[in-house]
């Protein structure tokens, strides 16, 4: 421990403890002081601030650190929150908890001997059930239980490890003591908040961080990873799994981030198939096999087929593989039962008989009423207690935790009424006054209920290693309940060592050239869609927004447009959506089609907001596939794609509706640039990078094929505001005007547009590309380069159909040509879409697409 602080330091420190000072202290335990001063550890904490000027440091590292979590992209999906929207920023606050080692020496054999435990449970369970036999358990609590899934008795998992990760919530009493009062069994979550919350604010306080010896987390990462690979048969060449519901789950950023963190692909489950009792990932080189599945989804929606048959987050078959040893699934399925809240009181008992040891951690006191004695027991002092469902309904929802003490008379004996008739449905539980916790705001220090989550995992032989450190949640009030869903809020937690800290790294080794093939992470089907998309959706939201500054700039004018080019500019506004449908016997006049597309330009947002349109709903569709690469995109990349996605928000920007929005559109026009440069520069150049640039080169082709064919569909539109039009469309204004230096006529114009191979928005440059593209594609791109090449075949165009062929004045025949030929390059891009689309995206699943060697 450090030495005391100077003089200097105790007064400022002083200062911030003053401002701590709570009301009614002796209902709860803090954590902070013990009434009258610091605790040792806090004392310790405060010592390594600046020694004047604590609150304006704290202050800082506050915004630099919510600056760093925006800038992160860290989220967590609040369902509820119409302000932010779903995905909101990840809550963290400044100071860390801090646990002693000698506390930490007692926290850690309780959680270790806690998981030993409910793996003993599991095991029993789905086994000979002799907790049953012996009456250490009533049958109800399991056979009743919605959790216990009876297809997966008799199953022997690897190594008997039914729980390969398990995590506890605790709370520590008035007096002190430490009480668990959940289990969370099924697919714990945490573990990548805890580690994001842990590098977040080591940084924060690194001198605090590095004196106080606090320990490491890396080798419980390392630990969890080593122990899965113990327990499949092909040991450190396990091809291991992440399986997330989807982007739109609570903590689906930590499912990214945890992923990456650890090394392995993220799936979802149209990412995978079970195919002869074994488990696949489609990828674009066909079926590669996983050995490993972490899921990150509750049980009853794992496998349709066995379970609830309406589910689109499992896998069909899965249980089956799971069965024949075809996979190994972390956590086993079935564990549902071991959190319930009922299970507390049978918990002694258990421990008692299964490891002949009193347990070290107590649970906090729970009463099932189910059983008549604590029923009566407990209905006479409801007001002291919280109520609770033993557990989920079939349908799996759970009523939300009621405080007896927030019962009036009349509400008191309905609810004693309503036990009465289903008394097994509820668990009554001791309401215990959680401890406070100090959180810096801005008004200073103040204490706020707290909740500690600890991790215990497998070391793959019976045994559990508990994670120095955890997820500490706080109440978002001082009142306030401890929930990230209603406002809560998180912090580090920080254990000391008595020792030197271990230093584990989760980096590899020296890698041998053996290893790096294997390392290569796949290309699911599924992400090689989104990417595709991704690549369309960014290009066409460039050429709406080229578009729309083209028209600002003609419609502006104070001349009126001629009809020609009016009729010109309407067409292909309503070609990408921005306006109304172009009727050639019916066109808008000028003020109408600028009404229309100021009318069609914003958006609101709320559940009773009309969807969006035109520029708004193309950025809308970026920021959701986006969502779907959350593991392949850089911090940088997501949050262009998400910010944009919001400047067309009519409730961030209550700007005049009946003009263009000039400045808007020009940080979106930045904001696209860095999209483009993003994708073409600063993503690896795998498989999915290629499907990438395929789909931003269809959109191209599909942009300038539409362009030259509205440009020519309607004598007269070849004219010169009407070329200039098409120039600005294919971004090459400037090298038109330094090339040559001349007003826009059609033979320059031509050449800028169709066959210069150097110009990136030519339709010769964009084929040569789409060329490049298809031979580097994986398996067979055989059918694909035969459809492209009936049309474009060996780089030539149509006899007839070259600068020379095209000077004026020329054939009507050429004309007809010229459009045909465009119009089979837009038929083309269709046809190639789908047929991409059916042999890498909706992978046909032959059992010749299994890829052996793994």
């Amino acid at each position: 421990m450090s030495a005391n602080p100077q003089p200097e330091a105790k007064q400022d420190q002083g200062v911030l403890w003053q401002q701590a000072i709570i009301q009614g202290t002796n209902a709860y335990y803090s954590e902070l002081s013990n009434g009258l001063e610091l605790r040792p550890d806090w004392l310790d904490f405060f010592s390594h601030l600046p020694r004047t000027g604590s609150a304006e440091t704290l202050h800082a590292k506050t915004a630099a650190l919510a600056k760093q979590i925006r800038d992160n992209g860290i989220t967590y999906n609040v369902y509820a929150d119409q302000e932010q929207g779903a995905a909101r920023p990840w809550s963290l606050d400044l100071l860390p908890f801090i646990i002693n080692d000698t506390e930490w020496s007692v926290l850690s054999a309780g959680i270790a001997q806690r998981a030993r435990l409910l793996n003993q449970l599991m095991e029993d369970a789905y086994g000979e059930k002799t907790m049953l036999a012996k009456g250490l358990l009533p049958a109800d609590l399991l056979f009743g239980h919605p959790g216990f899934l009876s297809q997966m008795h008799g199953t022997k998992p690897a190594g008997n490890v039914w729980l390969h990760l398990v995590a506890f919530d605790l709370g520590r009493g008035p007096d002190g003591r430490w009480w668990v009062i959940s289990n969370r069994i099924q697919a714990p979550s945490g573990l990548g908040y805890a580690l994001e919350n842990r590098l977040s604010i080591s940084r924060s306080f690194t001198r605090a961080f590095r004196e106080m010896q606090v320990q490491h987390l890396a080798r419980f990462y390392k630990t969890y990873i080593s122990s899965l690979q113990q327990l499949s048969p092909k040991g450190e060449n396990t091809r291991i799994a992440l399986l997330t519901p989807g982007p739109h789950n609570e903590t689906y950023f930590e499912h990214t981030y945890l992923a990456k963190y650890l090394g392995i692909s993220l799936v979802e489950a149209s990412d995978l198939v079970c195919r002869q009792n074994m488990l696949y990932l489609k990828t674009v080189n066909g079926l590669e096999q996983v050995d490993c599945l972490i899921r990150r989804t509750d049980d009853q929606w794992l496998d349709p087929l066995e379970l609830r048959e309406d589910s689109h987050l499992g896998v069909p078959g899965l249980l089956q593989a799971l069965r024949n040893g075809g996979v190994v699934l972390a956590n086993m399925p079935g564990g549902g039962w071991l959190e319930s809240p009922a299970l507390h009181g049978f918990l002694p008992g258990l421990a008692e008989h299964f490891t002949g040891e009193d347990l070290i951690l107590p649970s906090v006191p729970s009463w099932w009423c189910g059983e008549s004695p604590a029923w009566a027991q407990a209905s006479e002092r409801l007001e002291h207690l919280v109520i609770k469902s033993t557990g989920p309904d079939r349908q799996g929802r759970v009523m939300e935790t009621l405080m007896g003490s927030e019962l009036d008379e009349a509400t008191k004996r309905k609810w004693l009424s309503r036990i009465s008739h289903k008394p097994s449905k509820y668990t009554l539980q001791e309401l215990i006054p959680l401890s406070r916790v100090p959180i810096w705001t801005g008004n200073g220090l103040q204490e706020r209920a707290m909740m500690l989550r600890l991790f215990a995992v497998t070391d793959g032989q019976g045994n559990y290693t508990v994670m120095p450190g955890g997820l500490t949640r706080v109440a978002g009030g001082v009142h306030g309940v401890v929930s990230m869903q209603k406002g809560g809020s998180s912090l580090d937690t920080w254990v000391r060592s008595p020792e030197a800290v271990d230093r584990t790294t989760n980096l590899r080794g020296n890698l041998q050239a053996k290893d790096l093939h294997a390392l290569r992470r796949p290309v699911s089907s599924r992400a090689a869609e989104h990417l595709f998309w991704l690549g369309r959706y960014t290009e066409r939201a460039s050429f709406s927004l080229r578009l729309l500054q083209q028209a600002r700039n003609l419609l502006n004018d104070e001349d009126y447009l001629d009809t020609t080019t009016l009729s010109f500019l309407h067409e292909m506004c309503s070609k990408q959506g921005l306006s109304e449908e172009y009727d050639l016997t019916s066109p808008l006049s000028q003020d109408m089609l600028e009404a229309d597309l100021l009318e069609r330009l914003w958006y609101e947002n709320g559940p009773d907001a009309e969807p969006a349109k035109g520029l708004a709903s193309q950025l809308n569709s970026l920021a959701i596939v986006a969502g779907q690469l959350r593991d392949r995109l850089s911090s940088g990349h997501w949050r262009l794609l998400t910010d944009s996605a919001k400047l067309l928000n009519m409730t961030l920007n209550p700007a005049n509706t009946k003009t263009f929005p000039v400045e808007t559109l020009e940080q979106l026009q930045l904001y696209l640039m860095a999209m483009h440069g993003e994708q073409s520069d600063h993503m690896t150049r795998d498989h999915g990078w290629r499907f990438l640039q395929l789909g931003r080169q269809i959109e191209r082709l599909v942009g300038a094929c539409e362009c030259l064919l509205s440009m020519t569909a309607v004598p007269g539109r070849a004219n010169e505001p009407g070329l200039a039009l098409s120039i600005a469309l294919a971004d090459s204004t400037i090298t038109y005007r330094s090339r040559y230096q001349h007003r826009f006529e059609w033979l320059p114009a031509l050449d800028l547009l169709i066959f210069d191979e150097d110009a990136p928005y030519s339709v010769k440059r964009i084929l040569y590309k789409i060329d490049i593209v298809l031979d580097r594609l994986p398996g067979d791109s055989a059918p694909a380069r035969k459809l492209f090449e009936n049309v474009y075949g060996n780089g030539r165009l149509p006899n007839g159909l070259s600068l020379e062929g095209l000077q004026p004045p020329f054939p009507v025949e050429t004309s007809k040509a010229l459009r045909s030929w465009l119009q089979g390059l837009l038929d083309m891009s269709a046809s190639l879409s789908d047929l991409i689309g059916a042999q890498y995206f909706r992978l046909a699943e032959l059992p010749d697409q299994v890829i052996q060697g793994r």
